[in-house]
């Protein structure tokens, strides 16, 4: 597609940590003709070589400690942007202090300013996401179900779209003898019940394997904790993990043989506190992107944007689960079939929401 004249619009994430979310938004901002400057550290454009095509320039950037020397930044970005012309910047992870300074910076600037929030605990009393809201008038969030749990600040649009677009699209036959099952992340207590876990898996018949897809680092007292409980467990021999960065060609590999996704979300642990109260799973995007079905804990039936995708459970019945894979490919059918994470219909509810008043 040919390039737009003068059509330039800014990306930016500080942080790292949601680079995920970058690939949907490039590649609807590439395909409708827009010409693309990304703003992210030297680690994001190098773990993402697929964004190359789709970026016409790259700002790295490299903060420290020193609050001076990473407003100097800012302002660098600030006049770069001002050199090509433009007129819409992104912010992919849109809180913190350099999101504030730079909002701040850019208060009187004509530089309208987006903001992908999350966890929607901004805005529910974040002073420093108060002084973000000077700048930034309109949100999106990471799903709908979430959209429908806030009450946006006066002055504040919000919307949502999910970013499911994955580098190298991958589906599972079915077909495998074994019965193949990922969790997104590393070993981490905060984020998954890994007791829950141990209990769900304990004395498991062979035929079903567990692959952590995430780096777990085995010096970390959780991981150590875990692979001790895996031991009493009889079970390690059907889990794995790995001790480092997960490459998206590993990631890849890995689902293309996965036949569900397990977030490993409970009620009543320190992963309910984290998932579908306040911010939404990493795996329900993944499953979303690759109509791979997951296996969700029952307590979370009622969020009906994950029915279509979702095989419920319980700490008893998930044995039970496991063994229903006509379930798992009915709704893989039923997945592939869904306009609500059909790819370039989401991508078109993102460029509305930034071109479209």
């Amino acid at each position: 597609m040919l390039r737009k004249k003068n059509h330039f619009i800014a990306l930016a994430e500080f942080s790292g940590s949601h680079d995920e979310c970058l690939y949907s938004q490039l590649y609807a901002l590439s395909s409708s003709g827009r010409r693309t400057i990304l703003i992210c550290t030297q680690e994001v454009r190098d773990r993402n070589p697929h964004f190359e095509n789709l970026v016409e320039e790259f700002i790295l950037v490299a903060f420290s400690n020193s609050k001076f020397k990473n407003n100097r930044v800012l302002a660098c970005i600030l006049k770069r942007l001002k050199q090509k012309r433009v007129s819409k910047l992104v912010l992919n992870t849109a809180q913190g202090a350099k999101v504030r300074n730079l909002c701040l910076m850019s208060l009187f600037s004509s530089l309208e300013f987006f903001g992908i929030i999350h966890t929607t605990r901004k805005f529910k009393g974040s002073f420093t996401q108060k002084i973000i809201n000077w700048k930034i008038k309109k949100y999106l969030l990471l799903s709908k179900h979430l959209m429908s749990t806030v009450t946006a600040p006066n002055g504040i649009k919000v919307d949502y779209f999910y970013p499911i677009r994955y580098k190298g699209y991958a589906k599972s036959s079915l077909d495998n003898k074994t019965l193949e099952v990922a969790i997104i992340g590393g070993v981490e207590n905060r984020r998954k019940d890994l007791d829950g876990f141990i209990e769900m898996i304990s004395n498991l018949e062979q035929g079903i394997n567990f692959t952590f897809l995430g780096k777990s680092d085995p010096m970390h007292p959780d991981v150590m904790t875990f692979q001790s409980s895996l031991e009493e467990s009889k079970a390690k021999s059907q889990v794995k993990t790995f001790n480092h960065f997960v490459s998206q060609k590993e990631f890849n590999a890995h689902l293309m043989k996965t036949d569900a996704i397990l977030p490993l979300i409970h009620p009543n642990t320190p992963s309910a506190e984290q998932y579908f109260k306040n911010q939404i799973s990493g795996a329900m995007s993944v499953s979303f992107g690759y109509k791979i079905p997951m296996l969700i804990h029952e307590h979370y039936n009622q969020i009906e944007e994950m029915n279509m995708a979702s095989i419920y459970y319980n700490l008893s019945s998930f044995r039970q689960r496991l063994s229903e894979k006509e379930q798992l490919s009915k709704k893989r059918k039923e997945m592939e079939m869904s306009p609500l994470i059909d790819v370039e219909l989401q991508e078109k509810r993102y460029l509305k929401f930034l071109f479209e008043d």
